[in-house]
């Protein structure tokens, strides 16, 4: 069994995800407000499927802002080692990605003005078969990681050369 400890995101990550999905949901809310008061202003109708609409949009929004984040943070989990890095998520259905760092092709790192305002960034790490995303990583930790993965590649390129 491997001593490396498993990191999780950090507790900020859940208000920067928060803050993140204003902006489409009071789209989505503008737009049913907006159509609902057409509805009945200009065309009489009663909007009774506008109701339904709304009430669907509020079981999926509620728990998308209130629990998801919460949720996230509290069953994401990764570690990397000499040899892999290992990503679990899942809440009912649980994944494990180990991605060889041998196999790395490329790491990607991303941050908006809403990551950088809670000092966070996403990392993409990439394989030729697929890729992982580390989303709302604290700044320090996923400059470690891709320092960490940039110095394996480097060895495992320089045991490649001798040979």
């Amino acid at each position: 069994m491997s001593t490396v400890q498993w990191h999780t995101l950090p507790e900020r990550s859940i208000r920067a995800e928060r803050l993140g999905l204003i902006p489409l949901h009071g789209l989505i809310a503008i737009i049913l407000i907006g159509t609902t008061i057409t509805q009945v202003m200009w065309l009489e109708l009663t909007p009774w499927w506008m109701g339904i609409a709304a009430l669907l949009w509020l079981i999926y929004f509620i728990p998308r802002i209130v629990y998801i984040p919460v949720l996230r943070v509290k069953y994401m989990r990764f570690r990397i080692d000499e040899e892999f890095l290992i990503v679990r998520n899942g809440i009912f259905f649980r994944r494990e990605v180990t991605v060889p760092l041998v196999k790395v092709q490329l790491i990607d790192s991303q941050t908006g003005p809403i990551l950088r305002r809670y000092d966070l960034i996403t990392l993409d790490v990439r394989t030729a078969s697929g890729f992982v995303t580390l989303a709302r990583l604290d700044r320090a930790q996923g400059d470690d990681l891709r320092k960490q993965v940039e110095r394996f590649a480097k060895l495992e390129e320089r045991e490649e050369e001798s040979l």
